[in-house]
């Protein structure tokens, strides 16, 4: 017994495929190319707007605002104290000792130091008694959490009253003396 041969598969283009055919099971669906014209391009959807931000950007201009409000108030509460005047007195008689000395020695510098200090322990103070004896101005210059150490506080409270020049060397450089100062003054804000 013979079998009857298969027939051989068709590998040729389907006919639901070819150009002007419908796919199978759809006698009234319209040809191919009908059916890709009627299809439309991907459309992207429009760009984001750069107006109006999002509300995070809303507050963070608030935070920014609000913190620019609360440094400028705090630098004009500083401007209002007597530390700041002080500081800005020191400051101007340091530099008028520079125009005209150049760099002014320690002694120069204590001696600006001691009438701008006593007047803001003076001012500062309620009862109004100024500090009168070396011992007891020692102890106010060393107070504190920026006070003087010994040697600075007694050449701060003896300096002074020597005659320019002649003050005893105590190796206290000139520019860290100032920085001292400065740093008492702040302090004492």
């Amino acid at each position: 017994m013979t079998t009857p041969a298969a027939p051989k598969p068709d590998f040729s283009t389907p006919d639901f495929l070819t150009p002007g055919s419908t796919a199978p099971g759809a006698p009234d669906a319209p040809p191919l190319e009908e059916a890709l014209a009627g299809l439309r391009d991907i459309h992207l959807p429009p760009d984001v707007p750069f107006w109006p931000p999002a509300p995070g950007w809303y507050a963070l201009a608030g935070l920014v605002l609000l913190v620019g409000v609360v440094l400028a108030i705090r630098e004009w509460r500083w401007r209002q104290t007597l530390a700041y005047k002080a500081l800005k007195e020191f400051e101007a008689t340091l530099a008028r000792a520079g125009a005209r000395d150049g760099a002014p020695d320690a002694q120069f510098v204590a001696a600006a130091a001691s009438g701008v200090l006593r007047r803001l322990v003076h001012a500062q103070s309620g009862d109004g008694a100024p500090v009168v004896t070396e011992a007891a101005w020692r102890r106010v210059l060393m107070a504190g959490k920026a006070g003087f150490g010994v040697p600075e506080a007694a050449f701060l409270a003896r300096a002074p009253y020597f005659p320019p020049g002649e003050a005893p060397d105590a190796d206290i450089a000139p520019k860290a003396f100032a920085a001292a100062v400065r740093r008492w003054i702040r302090a004492r804000a």
